[in-house]
């Protein structure tokens, strides 16, 4: 028999779902009344209205909506423990696999499994059976975590609103499926200290001009009823598209509210840095990307130069986009084996000499590669960087010096 299932929809005729061994059966959010799945169609769940509930047939569906929230409020308060620990176990799990991006259908395939043979072993049968009232389909996962996401955004932007001020953060960029995406933060004041949060993720369809990215911004934040007048702070790359003083987000954004702060992205201001060395440092500096990209964009120079590497008896047999200078030998003479003359010519000749600029230019990026790690993890964007500017000057100016 085909099973039926649940459609967002039937809310209207005042149903929701509820779960039993994999099958979706229809609960009436008024009665309570549970139905067979076969009754999980629009003609039979109206029909239970009009002959159950004649008096709420003329209902809307905010109606019906406000009805199941009030069923979920008991449902997660109710006084039944076991109820109360089989629906909190239900959600912790689908957090769980939020929370590792695994495939919602791992729990019912494996993870439930798993736990009723542990407590069958640890607890026994009987403990094991209770198990089977915990609901973890795949659409019931599904459900959960969009429940949990949402109540997750409507906290935020609580929070967001009764603060009295607050900053966003957007960075857009491109996946792997030529995806174009673009992410926004915010940091705003709770109870007197600043949070930062993640706000939504948005694609950009067509073109990724400042115009597209501010409308996205400004539709959020008329459906969510944010206040342009407490913004204070936009933090954005340096793309032509957010910083462009005529058609730039930043300059959009002032359109709105004129007092609003812009601030460059910390990484990117570090990059910004590398792009003002002294052209002999430049010059070599662009040799040594030369190499490297020849090796790192094909995975079969990758694996050549990998078993070259082993073959020799070299200490290291891996290339990385940053790295230091220890493979300079061993990459003059994988380049020497392939015939490829034209990277050990011109600049790469750094890769066949001693030359005291490549040490520099190694200790130069070894600084500015410095925050990527101290920005990792949670917290870790409040350290002060000026100790890593400094370094970077200074390192700068030794080189100066000697060269004069």
């Amino acid at each position: 028999n085909v099973k039926r299932k649940y459609s967002e929809d039937d809310i209207k005729f005042g149903f929701t779902c509820q779960e039993k061994e994999g099958v979706d059966l229809p609960r009436c959010v008024i009665c309570f009344k549970v139905l067979g799945n076969d009754s999980m169609k629009s003609a039979k769940l109206k029909l239970h209205l009009e002959k159950c509930h004649p008096n709420l047939f003329q209902k809307d569906e905010d109606y019906f909506e406000q009805q199941l929230s009030g069923l979920k409020r008991q449902r997660l308060n109710s006084t039944n423990a076991f109820y109360n620990k089989t629906s909190n176990a239900s959600y912790i799990v689908a957090y769980k696999v939020a929370q590792t991006k695994k495939p919602h259908t791992i729990v019912d395939q494996l993870v439930l499994p798993c736990a009723k043979e542990m407590v069958r072993l640890v607890l026994g049968k009987q403990a094991a059976r209770k198990l089977n009232d915990t609901s973890v389909s795949n659409d019931t996962v599904l459900r959960w975590i969009n429940e949990i996401s949402q109540d997750i955004s409507e906290q935020i932007l609580d929070e967001i609103k009764k603060s009295p001020l607050f900053a966003i953060q957007l960075d857009e960029s491109t996946d792997v499926a030529l995806c174009s995406q673009l992410l926004e933060f915010a940091r705003y004041m709770v109870e007197g200290d600043f949070k930062d949060e993640f706000l939504f993720w948005k694609t950009l369809d067509t073109t990724t001009k400042a115009q597209d990215v501010m409308e996205i911004v400004n539709n959020f934040f008329e459906v969510h009823g944010l206040d342009w007048v407490k913004l204070v702070g936009v933090t954005i790359d340096g793309a032509p598209a957010m910083l462009g003083s005529r058609l730039g987000f930043q300059t959009l954004v002032k359109q709105h509210t004129p007092m609003v702060t812009g601030v460059h992205c910390f990484i990117h201001r570090e990059a910004l840095a590398s792009k003002t060395l002294p052209d002999q440092l430049n010059t070599i500096f662009k040799g040594l990307v030369k190499v490297v990209n020849h090796i790192k964009s094909l995975a079969l120079n990758t694996r050549l130069f990998k078993r070259f590497c082993l073959d020799m008896g070299y200490d290291f047999d891996v290339l990385l986009f940053y790295t230091s200078i220890q493979l300079r030998e061993e990459l003059d003479l994988f380049l020497q084996a392939q015939g490829k003359e034209e990277f050990r010519k011109g600049p790469a000749t750094v890769l066949k000499q001693s030359h005291l600029e490549l040490e520099y230019l190694v200790d130069i990026f070894g600084i500015l590669n410095k925050p990527n790690l101290q920005l990792q993890g949670k917290g870790a964007n409040l350290f002060s960087h000026q100790s890593i500017i400094k370094a970077f000057l200074d390192k700068l100016e030794l080189w100066i010096l000697r060269v004069k």
